[in-house]
């Protein structure tokens, strides 16, 4: 049987002339407030308003029925709807039609919920809950609880969000905590920030900073570049994302990994602490340190605290790597236009110079002055080397080597070459490389140390100053003033040493065979040594060898010497010039007689692997995961949000590069 028993008359919504009586008749009445037996101000549920209320009875239980407008308080917060219907017994409020929740910081709006007041608790349930806080955030959902004491919302079955900047974060499941201003966000967590889409497994919003923080599995993409990591978090007014757990990022040709890594959103720019690594592909190379600071365009890394590179190469279908440290290493590339053209002009100086071979010189001479004939035309070359220049190859003699003209043609207008009038900037990159102090390198068959090292594309050579020394398969020792060496495709060409040059050939532990100059240039092929040349006031100490025991000790002086090699060993010496020239027994002759002045071993100084160099280990790269993984769906924005849906999808389709 159903029974109600009306108690007040109806009042009219708004009318504030009466409101202050009602509000004290309402006091009075039994139905109006009540209390639990262990609460205490809290549990105690007030009706503000209404257009009237009565008792009634419904299958043999006892509900307060409120017909509205109506508001509630409790736990300083306001509950309005429609009409509610309150249990007596269960003390349960269901409330329907246009409800609000009203706190301080929060308003969440329904069509129904159910508020258990022994629990504080809002149980929305239709099909759209949306909660909005005081900042313009705007959550909507169809299933959430809100502790009205804690100021506490929980979502359980997927929610998105959107910010007045129209940045959206969706996930599953979530919190919200309005006191702290914080949303947490968890399971299949997607994100579009500033036009950047992420993924993660936890993400903690803090309105009040506009922070958002991260948690493991986190995938940030950013046109063509994409960032990972286990913990960080991004900050949007700065702009900066700070990645502290297993840090990477992805770009078009860098991948980037490092335990502390600062990103700038806006410019690119990154900051990496501990454990750092830097995988440039179409460089191939790769760079390591304990800090390193990044800026993208035109590219340029500093490379400190136990900084190292390497440049790895594939000869002969054999991989291999060349490793360099120094206390300070700065890599960088430029576009060809971005040179500048005395930067050009030098280098094609140097390729000039080094393009100059003055014992195939002198051979044409010679040849010239027998047969009475004029010179054959070769390739001007300009230089304290010589006017002209051939070069002189494994098994080829008198090949014409042309000095390249690529370098620096569009920007140096005193080259030769023709340019014409209009022309398209030159994009291509450059690479540069300076090494400052203690530097040492390794490789399988070249090894080496200096105070500093500088390589640059231009001309692709490595200059080494200030007490340079390199090995060559361990037995050959090159020495000067500075060196300098040429790389062509990868592999090592030509090296040449300026200024009392000393080039030392281990025999056995006491002799070695030693060569003396004021230049000498050394040649390879297939990064073979194949010749090398003293140009110039010419001292040369070799040992011979009688049944495979070293007997003698020749002792030559002239103006230049070649020396040809194969497998290692000397094949044939020509000297050139006046000779002076005397042959010692070994036996019982002083060491002192068996060293040419400025003679010095420095094999303790070499490297003996790539683990003196660093012993750090190389990650593998990490593109094709990175690039497989699923680009952020948001099916919650599609249902929550679908005015935006359509344009978040469409810019992530056109700017994300995979």
């Amino acid at each position: 049987m159903n029974c109600s028993k009306t108690v007040i008359l109806s009042v009219k919504a708004g009318s504030s002339k009466y409101l202050a009586i009602i509000l004290v008749v309402l006091m009075h009445f039994p139905f109006v407030g009540f209390a639990q037996e262990k609460g205490g101000a809290d549990s105690l549920v007030r009706l503000v308003e209404a257009v009237s209320a009565h008792l009634i009875e419904i299958d043999s239980i006892s509900y307060r029925k409120v017909v509205g407008p109506a508001t509630f308080l409790h736990n300083d917060t306001y509950l309005k709807c429609d009409t509610a219907l309150w249990n007596v017994n269960t003390n349960i409020i269901d409330a329907v039609g246009n409800v609000q929740i009203i706190q301080e910081n929060t308003l969440l709006t329904s069509d129904r919920i159910e508020y258990v007041v022994a629990e504080n608790l809002a149980k929305f349930r239709g099909s759209l809950v949306q909660l909005l806080d005081r900042d313009g955030n705007v959550l909507n959902t169809n299933h959430l609880d809100y502790n009205t004491k804690d100021s506490i919302a929980s979502f359980h079955a997927g929610a998105a969000l959107r910010n007045n900047d129209g940045n959206l974060i969706e996930s599953i499941n979530g919190m919200y905590y309005a006191k702290d201003k914080l949303f947490t966000f968890r399971d299949s967590v997607q994100m579009f920030t500033d036009s950047v889409f992420i993924v993660s497994s936890r993400v903690d919003y803090h309105t009040d900073t506009d922070v958002a923080v991260f948690n493991s599995q986190t995938v940030a993409w950013k046109d063509d570049n994409m960032l990972y990591a286990n913990s960080g978090n991004f900050n949007r007014r700065s702009n900066l994302f700070t990645f502290d757990r297993d840090g990477y990022v992805l770009t078009r040709e860098q991948e980037l990994w490092a335990d502390l890594l600062k990103y700038s959103r806006n410019t690119g720019y990154a900051e990496l602490y501990d454990n750092v690594q830097i995988l440039d592909t179409v460089q191939t190379s790769i760079c390591l340190a304990d800090k390193v600071t990044y800026r993208p365009d035109p590219m340029l890394i500093e490379l400190t605290d136990k900084p190292a590179v390497a440049l790895y190469s594939v000869e002969n279908d054999v991989p291999d790597t060349l490793f360099l440290r120094g206390d300070r290493i700065l890599y960088s590339t430029r576009r060809m236009y971005e040179v500048d053209s005395s930067a050009i002009k030098l280098a094609n100086e140097r390729l000039s110079l080094s393009a100059v071979d003055p014992i195939a010189i002198h051979d044409q001479e010679r040849r010239k002055a027998r047969s009475g004939g004029g010179l054959q035309q070769v390739a001007p070359i300009k230089g304290k080397m010589g006017e002209k220049a051939l070069l002189e190859g494994p098994g080829l003699e008198n090949k014409v080597e042309a000095v390249p003209d690529t370098i620096g043609k569009q920007m140096d207008s005193t080259l030769p070459a023709a340019v014409p009038a209009v022309q398209e900037k030159d994009t291509t990159e450059v690479i540069f490389v300076d090494i400052f102090h203690n530097v040492k390198f390794y490789r399988s068959d070249v090894q080496g140390t200096c105070d500093s090292l500088v390589y640059t594309g231009l001309d692709s050579m490595a200059r080494f100053y200030t007490r340079p020394v390199m090995w060559y398969d361990g037995v050959n020792q090159f020495a000067a003033d500075s060196i300098q060496a040429h790389l062509k495709d990868g592999q090592l060409h030509k090296i040449n040493l300026l200024s009392e040059a000393f080039i030392t050939t281990q025999e056995d532990s006491v002799h070695f065979n030693q060569i003396k100059s004021t230049e000498m240039a050394a040649y390879f092929s297939n990064n073979e040594l194949f010749r090398f040349d003293a140009l110039g006031g010419v001292s040369a100490v070799f040992y011979i060898e009688e049944d495979s025991t070293i007997t003698l000790m020749d002792q030559e002086e002239c103006k230049m010497m070649t020396v040809k090699i194969k497998d290692n060993q000397v094949q044939r010496t020509r000297s050139i010039g006046e000779i002076k020239q005397n042959v010692f027994p070994v036996y019982n002759l002083p060491i002192e007689k068996q060293r040419l002045r400025g003679f010095e071993w420095r094999g303790a100084e070499r490297p003996l692997s790539r683990f003196e160099i660093t012993d750090r280990k190389i990650k593998p790269s990490l593109r094709k995961e990175m690039v497989s993984r699923p680009l952020p769906g948001f099916r919650y924005t599609f249902k929550y949000f679908p005015e935006l849906y359509d344009s978040i999808i469409g810019y992530r389709d056109i700017s994300i590069v995979r």
